[in-house]
């Protein structure tokens, strides 16, 4: 019997990280489509989390410092929510 994949967000804080358990070798382009949803699902929760953060008022240079990169980066990526 095949185990029931899972994927999982655990920690907190600066100790987030994600876990998969389960039988992922026996199928790994399921878990590389996996991988792709969940990438796509956090990205879009960063632009979310931007167009919340520039409707509060928040300056690009603090959400570059809040996402770890300048000013112009996070700009550049993320200027749409404007």
């Amino acid at each position: 019997m095949r185990s029931t994949r899972r994927v999982r967000i655990v920690g907190h804080g600066g100790n987030l990280r994600i876990r998969a358990s389960g039988d992922w070798e026996s199928e790994p382009l399921e878990g590389l489509r996996e991988a792709c949803r969940i990438a796509t699902a956090l990205d879009k929760l960063t632009r979310e989390s931007v167009g919340r953060a520039r409707d509060a008022g928040h300056s690009w240079t603090q959400i570059g410092q809040a996402l770890g990169v300048t000013k112009q980066a996070a700009w550049q990526r993320y200027s749409d929510e404007d």
